[in-house]
C-alpha cells in the first residue's frame, strides 16, 4: 500500500508529511501542529509569541511551554558554541535587508549593521518566562524549524504510527521502518545544483539539516548577501563553505551545528562538526567535499 502523502507550506517553506497509509487523519493533525508552532513562532507575525518577546525587549515575558523550550534551546546552543550561534541577531537581519518574508523583503541595507551582542537571553523555568536584551530581537530561524520537525515527529509517535518522514525547507526527520528499502538514504544536496547530491546517509532515523549560503540570497550594491549572519560583524557570513548538512538525533541540534561549521570556515568546519557530536558533509565555495564522520562528544548539551 502506499504511504499517506501532505504537502503544504508552513514557515516560508515547502513541509511534506510522509507517513502510514491510511492515516490522513493524523497526518492533518501533524500539519495543525506545525501551523500553530508557525502562528507562535513567526517573526513575520505581530500576534505571535516571537513578537511580543521582541516588543517586551528588556522585560520578562511569560510564554507558552513550547516557545519556552525553543527559547531555552536556543539559550543552550548558543552556550555550547561559545556565542557562534546567536540567535539575537533579528536586528541585524532586518538592517541588511531581510526584513518582512521572502516574497516582500526590501533585500537593502538600511542602515547601520552592529556585531552581535555577547549578553545572553534570561529564563526561568519555574514561571515559563524569559527577558531578552534591551535592543535586541529574537530569530527563531533555522533552530525554530528544526524544533518544529522534532516536536512534528514526537507527535507522529504519540498517535501510534509506524514510520513518518516529516520535510520542512532544508530539515528533515523520519523514524519506523521506511515504505522503500531496508534503512532511510537521504541526499546531501549540491548547494550549486540541487539535482545533484554530494553525499548521502543512510540510517535507521535521525534528523538531516542544512545550512547554505546559496538560498535566501540577494544582491545590493554590487555586493552578494545572504541569511547567515556573522555574530562577530552582524553581516553576512564570508566563510569559504558554501552549506553544511549534518546528521543528528535531534533536527535542532543539527541546524545548529551546521550552521556554526559553515561560520567557522572550511580550515575548521569538520572539526567544529566534530566537537559538536555531530557527522556532517561540509561543501566548500570552490566545490570541494569535506566528510566528518566523528562524534566525538555527547551530541546535546546539557
Amino acid at each position: 500500500m502506499q504511504p499517506t502523502v501532505l504537502q503544504f507550506r508552513a514557515m516560508g517553506s515547502p513541509c511534506r508529511i510522509v507517513t502510514d497509509p491510511d492515516a490522513e487523519r493524523a497526518a492533518e493533525e501533524i500539519r495543525r501542529l506545525v501551523e500553530y508552532l508557525e502562528r507562535c513562532w513567526s517573526r513575520f507575525r505581530y500576534d505571535s509569541e516571537v513578537s511580543a518577546i521582541n516588543r517586551a525587549a528588556g522585560r520578562v515575558t511569560v510564554v507558552s511551554d513550547i516557545t519556552y523550550k525553543l527559547i531555552a534551546n536556543a539559550v543552550r546552543a548558543h552556550d555550547r558554541t561559545s556565542g557562534w550561534f546567536n540567535p539575537l541577531m533579528l536586528n541585524q537581519l532586518m538592517a541588511v535587508g531581510y526584513d518582512r518574508t521572502w516574497t516582500e523583503a526590501r533585500l537593502s541595507p538600511s542602515g547601520p549593521v552592529e556585531p552581535a551582542t555577547f549578553e545572553t537571553i534570561d529564563i526561568y523555568p519555574t514561571i515559563t518566562a524569559v527577558r531578552i536584551p534591551p535592543g535586541t530581537a529574537f530569530d527563531p530561524g533555522g533552530i525554530g524549524k528544526g524544533l518544529a520537525v522534532d516536536l512534528a515527529i514526537e507527535r507522529c509517535q504519540s498517535l501510534g504510527l509506524t514510520m513518518a518522514s516529516i520535510e520542512l525547507g532544508g530539515d528533515l526527520k523520519v523514524y519506523g521502518k521506511p515504505w522503500f528499502g531496508d534503512r532511510w538514504t537521504v541526499g546531501a544536496a549540491s548547494p550549486f545544483q540541487q539535482s545533484i547530491d554530494t553525499a548521502s546517509f543512510s540510517f535507521d532515523g535521525g534528523a538531516v539539516t542544512t545550512s547554505t549560503t546559496a538560498r535566501r540570497r540577494w544582491e545590493s550594491g554590487g555586493a552578494v548577501l545572504h541569511h547567515l549572519l556573522d555574530p562577530a560583524t552582524g553581516w553576512p557570513s564570508t566563510s569559504d563553505v558554501a552549506s553544511v548538512t549534518t546528521c543528528s538525533e535531534l533536527a535542532w541540534w543539527g541546524e545548529v551545528a551546521s550552521k556554526v561549521a559553515l561560520l567557522a570556515g572550511s580550515e575548521r568546519a569538520c572539526r567544529t562538526l566534530a566537537d559538536l557530536g555531530v557527522p556532517g558533509v561540509v561543501v566548500t565555495a570552490d566545490a570541494r567535499v569535506l566528510v566528518e564522520r566523528r562524534t566525538s562528544r555527547t551530541e546535546v548539551p546539557v
